[in-house]
């Protein structure tokens, strides 16, 4: 055969029917051995994704609605905290009152009680002063007129306490 550059006339039918019968046969053990395995694989693989994705979604809403659950328990609790708190400034408040109460109570009966005892004293020194004055007044009475009267001394003693007390 002469040489043609035709490249339609240089292959033979042959060789171009026994090209595709390889072909075909390569196609046909190729598609058993690796492309359905690999296509089976590929699907595995996105149904565990989209399982995967799903878990995740759900997830998520869990998540959101423990969260939600955690915002609100934690509002019920600061609420509560906030009543106990009241609730405890309150009674410490009312214990506060009631100690102050008891001392204002107190400090009156302390202050009563000591004007008592200063009343008494009082009397007391206003008594030996009386007799110191009237002892006094009956040394000098009687060095200057003599006898006197005890009715009268005590009379002008009194007297005179009452001047000097008024005045």
């Amino acid at each position: 055969m002469p040489f043609t550059l035709d490249p339609l006339a240089q292959v033979h039918p042959v060789t171009i029917g026994g090209v595709m019968v390889i072909f075909l046969v390569t196609l046909l053990v190729l598609r058993r051995i690796a492309l359905v395995p690999l296509i089976e694989v590929m699907e595995r693989r996105d149904a565990r994704i989209a399982a995967a994705r799903a878990a995740k979604a759900e997830a998520e809403a869990h998540l959101a609605a423990v969260r939600g659950e955690r915002e609100a328990s934690a509002a019920v609790a600061a609420a509560e905290a906030a009543r106990a708190l009241e609730a405890a400034r309150e009674e410490a408040a009312g214990r506060r009152r009631a100690r102050l109460e008891a001392a204002g109570a107190e400090a009156e009966a302390v202050l009563a009680r000591g004007r008592e005892e200063a009343q008494a004293l009082r009397r007391e020194e206003e008594a030996r002063l009386a007799d110191a004055l009237g002892a006094s007044a009956a040394t000098t009475l009687s060095r200057v007129v003599g006898t006197v009267d005890d009715a009268s001394l005590r009379f002008v003693v009194q007297r005179v306490l009452v001047t000097a007390e008024g005045g």
